[in-house]
């Protein structure tokens, strides 16, 4: 009976996501209003051609053109076939694959000539269907847990792409509004995730305790090895786009909300466990529930430095490669400002987590301790 309750879940997920991935499909492709880009499919691709150059003695690089078949599905020529010549710079592009749908651009140069280019794939539909597919399996899976947890990272993912982002680009301090993100954030995290109400404060304060000493940390680090955010293509591009952001608060900004995800994840697990043993023996010792703290605290610690690390390691990986390429001996890699700002968030969430385990379990032992008082 739980197979079949199981094999059913997984079916109905799988039915709700491929819904989606039509409902997605049909809105996209209907109000693709992108004046610089058209929706096609490309019905056939000729092979490539290289172009020669217009001036011979002139270095430049290698363009490639070939001869695409496209039945466009957007804008006002939709469901017309077109035969276009399609360009790219060699070694850049995606392969064009017949049937498949893409984003077709294009360029009208002074003569009148206008040419033509596969900008990229058209992924809306997918992307939408898989990750609705993953958050229904997931609710499916876990039930009404999992449909909180969700909620959370949902009222997550709200506060920081439609309140803190628009407000740091309109001009706003990035450090204050980080800070209330991660105050909210944590808040409704800890609201869907926690069951207990008494436990909720006790690991809304250890959670933020050791994200606060992480981002204090982070702070240090930056000011004494005299960071100012601006390593990076996309900082540089950031500060020349709005020139009045504050790009050193949105280095320390983006340490904090870098680590509160990992800092939540610890503080949660060392509530519950503590949770579990006072349930479990409602008069152990406060020592003795105390060193169980620090000793959960410790095993969780022990995956999640790994966690935090590689994800900054994986993110920072293409400019390592292309700064090794380059014959820069390590010493010059560990002393590139780029690495160095991925390093301050990697040790100053690695520290957060550190610190999150003891104040975790001060407040959890406190909290205890007022109850027993009270009983």
């Amino acid at each position: 009976m739980k197979m079949k309750t199981f094999i059913m879940k997984i079916i109905i997920a799988l039915i709700f996501a491929g819904a989606f991935y039509y409902a997605a499909d049909y809105f996209a492709v209907r109000n693709w209003n992108n004046n610089e880009s058209l929706i096609v499919r490309v019905i056939e691709a000729g092979p490539e051609q290289i172009i020669p150059p217009e001036n011979e003695q002139e270095e430049s690089y290698e363009m490639l053109e070939r001869k695409t078949v496209i039945q466009v599905l957007s804008g006002n020529n939709k469901d017309e076939v077109l035969s276009v010549n399609t360009v790219r710079l060699s070694g850049t592009g995606i392969e064009i694959i017949p049937g498949r749908r893409y984003l077709l651009v294009w360029d009208m140069f002074s003569d009148g000539r206008v040419q033509y280019s596969i900008a990229d794939a058209f992924r809306v539909p997918s992307l939408a269907g898989i990750i609705m597919g993953i958050c229904a399996l997931f609710i499916a899976l876990t039930g009404r847990r999992g449909f909180f947890a969700l909620f959370g990272l949902g009222a997550s993912i709200t506060v920081l792409v439609f309140t803190m982002i628009p407000l740091i680009s309109q001009g706003w301090q990035p450090v204050p509004l980080a800070l209330a993100s991660v105050l909210i954030i944590s808040t409704v995290t800890i609201l869907c995730v926690v069951p207990y109400a008494r436990y909720r404060l006790v690991a809304l304060l250890g959670s933020l305790g050791g994200a606060l000493c992480g981002f204090a940390s982070g702070a240090l680090m930056v000011y004494v090895w005299q960071l100012i955010g601006l390593s990076g293509e996309g900082a540089a591009l950031l500060a020349s786009t709005l020139p009045g952001l504050n790009m050193k608060g949105l280095l320390l900004a983006s340490v904090l909300i870098g680590s509160i995800g990992a800092v939540l994840d610890v503080g949660i697990s060392i509530t519950a466990s503590m949770s579990e043993l006072v349930d479990y023996d409602s008069n152990i010792p406060l020592d003795r529930l105390l060193l169980a703290g620090l000793n959960v605290g410790s095993e969780v610690l022990g995956s999640m430095i790994n966690t935090l690390i590689l994800a900054y390691m994986g993110s920072s990986l293409p400019m390592a490669v292309l700064i090794c390429s380059a014959g820069v001996e390590i010493s010059g890699v560990l002393n590139d400002p780029y690495i160095a700002q991925e390093i301050v968030q990697s040790l100053a969430g690695t520290l957060g987590l550190l610190f999150t385990i003891p104040v975790t379990s001060f407040f959890f032992v406190l909290e205890e301790s007022l109850r027993r008082r009270d009983d």
